[in-house]
């Protein structure tokens, strides 16, 4: 039988070709004991754009590599011929052999013949009773068991010993004592890792990626990046298998140092002041309490994106450094604000108080921080001890000022009794 071959050249190919044996593509983490769409607005999506390709099933060119990857239904109906044969080869038989593509032809039938070299010999994969504009305008279009290498092999160059962040807290290591192959264990969110090795994962998810946190355990994701021959479109990258796409799993930048960043643009090296009495820790790590109206500095806000807390590193009047756990979130529950002891409006005011009032000792300011009133003061210096009263009653010059355990009463804005 005579075939008119068609060899699909395009654009050339964008990815890293490497000509590595294929048993450097099986990575796994380390040994444990047994147990009982696109967008260019992120780092990771530019790293994608930059990158990794997204060839449509049309757009592939000779030279692209794949490894044979089989699931469970692959086992069942094979997917290449053989083609000195013509007879179905088994997808078992070609597990973890790498084919190179040569291009595609239609044959004197119509049928479509997307063709490999894998080891010597050529394999085709047939696809019937269609055209090939129409088999490769699904969205879908693909070639079952196909785990794109260049994928794995650009990853590798690129990846390979560099720190990343968690974006999920869903991550697997190997299990042999599994059906599955794997245990599924949590990680922190934001955690700070290291990646150790790539290798291949699946069809869907090519390019399996092995990394470390801090305390040398070991995980792994397998991830798609370019998509290419996935055999799955952006909207099914939600649930479960959201985080098996790159920019959702993991973060080039340091979650907790973004957010300090954005409250340090906010709030840094503003002048504070304390509203109520609370307790600092030192440089020396000592406990120490704080009177009312005591003025600070913000040095550095550090903040945890696993916690609402930030810890404000503060400097007083006499250059004194001192930490202080605060959070710049309310939460709102059945649409009531519950806001926390620590809330930081709640604790701190704006600017420098005493600043506002330069007639007012410090000896009087003394005073005023611990809540007590003496003769002599004015309305404003009591009302900065006391707060609002609950009720005034003026008469001429004179007015009293009434609270729920003692009253003031001022003539010409001075106090002159306590009762």
């Amino acid at each position: 039988m005579t075939r008119r071959r068609i060899v699909a050249i395009l654009l050339a190919l964008g990815s890293i070709s490497f000509t590595t044996a294929q048993t450097n593509y099986m990575v796994s983490t380390k040994a444990t004991q047994k147990s009982s769409g696109s967008n260019a607005d992120t780092p990771e999506h530019e790293f994608i754009n930059t990158y990794f390709r997204n060839y449509k099933l049309c757009e592939w060119v000779p030279g692209m590599r794949f490894m044979v990857i089989p699931e469970r239904k692959d086992l069942i109906i094979p997917t290449f011929k053989d083609a000195s044969t013509n007879k179905e080869v088994s997808s078992g038989d070609l597990k973890y052999q790498i084919f190179e593509y040569l291009g595609y032809e239609i044959t004197d039938r119509g049928y479509i013949h997307f063709d490999f070299h894998c080891e010597g010999k050529s394999y085709y994969h047939e696809v019937k009773n269609t055209t090939i504009d129409d088999y490769c305008a699904k969205p879908k279009a693909g070639i079952p068991t196909l785990a794109f290498l260049d994928d794995v092999d650009a990853a590798k160059k690129l990846l390979e010993g560099e720190t990343l962040y968690m974006r999920t807290t869903k991550v697997r290591v190997d299990d042999p004592n599994s059906t599955s192959g794997y245990r599924e264990v949590s990680i922190k969110l934001n955690e700070k890792v290291k990646v150790t090795a790539i290798g291949v994962g699946t069809r869907a998810f090519p390019v399996k990626i092995v990394f470390e946190d801090s305390k040398g355990h070991s995980y792994y994701l397998p991830v798609s990046i370019s998509k290419t021959n996935c055999g799955m479109i952006d909207n099914d990258f939600i649930m479960d298998n959201k985080n098996k796409f790159f920019p959702n799993a993991f973060s080039f930048t340091d979650a907790n140092a973004k957010t300090s960043n954005s409250l340090m643009d906010k709030y840094g090296n503003r002048s504070i002041y304390l509203k109520k009495s609370a307790v600092f820790t030192s440089s020396a790590g000592q406990k120490v309490r704080q009177n009312r109206y005591t003025h600070f500095k913000i040095r550095e806000i550090k903040s945890d994106v696993n916690s609402p807390i930030s810890t404000l590193e503060l400097t007083n009047e006499t250059g004194e450094i001192f930490t202080f756990k605060t959070t710049f979130k309310s939460t709102n529950t059945a649409n009531i604000i519950l806001q926390s002891d620590n809330y930081f409006h709640d604790m701190f005011g704006t600017g420098n108080l005493k600043a506002q009032y330069p007639d007012i000792s410090n000896e009087l300011w003394q005073t005023i921080s611990q809540g007590e009133v003496r003769k002599g003061m004015t309305t404003d210096e009591c009302r900065l001890s006391l707060g609002d009263p609950i009720r005034i009653h003026r008469i001429a010059n004179d007015e009293s000022w009434y609270y729920q355990k003692k009253c003031l009463d001022f003539t010409n804005k001075k106090l002159v009794r306590i009762h």
